[in-house]
């Protein structure tokens, strides 16, 4: 029941600061045009800096890898099969690349962590093998892998292929793609690696990490437009059961093949069965894909995950 509380709880921060963005933009003090600037933010500033100080600062364990493995590749999964459910409707490419990061990219970060850190306790060992499993199963990927699928996708149109290489080209440039090497550079050398755990690198890197959820809500609240209900409900199955029904399932698979104990089970299922993530949306936008129907879908599946989650927690852990 705590965790169903605490989720709720969640859930409606989300829901309260998404609205009053759409009050402060009715007020005219945010508009439409503000929205690149913020999503600009996100991935060339707050994100890469998170990046760089959480890979920095980690000292990896076979065990992570291998759960942060079994994460990824459901991830993967649910993303490839949501590429096929698209085909299969034809849909455009722009809600394909949508459709794709929703279907597997979650809201490990927002969600998965504050109900991790009461359930286990924030120093537990629980919930350092989920952060670590859900940084490098889900965020980093996310934000590398997920920067590919929306960067193709989102460069499609009807009178020229995307040009493939010059998308790598791009994402080796980016700031995330650097954060990443800078990090795991960083993390190789111990006295450096000490640096980024004292109390000052940890109070810097704090501050990007603490302004990025109020920065996604913003982001996502100047994203949401009048979408066609038409169009909603298969995009809203599609998601739904692959993101937050069957990727649960797959972790659970993966965890009893690996023999993992029941704590690092509950754990990947828990991160697994979360609502898609509002950070994925933030992507999904800025590389051109369908970003008024993503926010609009990672709000419907906030609201799902109260119904599903509890569920899956019964019968799955």
């Amino acid at each position: 029941m705590d965790q169903i509380s605490l989720f709720l709880q969640s859930v409606a921060i989300f829901f309260v600061l998404v609205l009053f963005i759409q009050v402060l933009k009715w007020q005219g003090i945010f508009k439409d045009s503000h929205q690149p600037v913020f999503n600009r933010l996100i991935t060339e500033l707050i994100l890469p800096a998170t990046i760089f100080s959480t890979v920095a600062a980690s000292t990896i364990r076979a065990e992570q890898i291998i759960g942060a493995g079994i994460m990824l590749g459901s991830v993967l999964t649910c993303c490839f099969l949501a590429y096929l459910a698209c085909r299969a409707l034809r849909f455009s490419s722009r809600l394909t690349g949508s459709v794709v990061l929703l279907s597997g990219f979650g809201s490990t970060s927002t969600m998965a962590y504050p109900l991790m850190s009461q359930t286990f306790g924030p120093g537990s060992e629980g919930m350092i093998f989920g952060i670590m499993v859900g940084e490098l199963g889900v965020c980093i990927p996310g934000l590398t892998i997920g920067v590919l699928i929306a960067a193709y996708f989102g460069s499609r149109d009807e009178k020229k292929r995307p040009d493939l290489l010059q998308i790598v080209k791009n994402f080796l440039h980016s700031p995330l793609f650097i954060a990443l090497i800078l990090g795991l550079a960083v993390s190789q050398i111990p006295p450096a690696s000490a640096l980024m755990q004292t109390w000052f690198a940890e109070t810097l890197f704090g501050y990007f990490a603490h302004g990025l959820e109020i920065l996604v809500a913003i982001s996502v609240g100047l994203m949401l437009r009048p979408v066609q209900i038409r169009l909603l409900l298969p995009v809203f199955a599609v998601i739904v059961s692959l993101k937050m029904l069957l990727q649960p399932a797959l972790v659970l698979l993966g965890a009893g093949i690996a023999g993992f104990p029941d704590l690092y089970t509950m754990i990947l299922v828990i991160e697994a069965s979360m609502p898609s993530g509002a950070v994925a949306t933030i992507v999904a936008n800025r590389y051109g894909c369908d970003g008024a129907t993503a926010s609009t879908m990672v709000i419907a599946t906030y609201l799902i995950g109260l119904v599903t989650i509890p569920f899956i927690s019964l019968v799955m852990i």
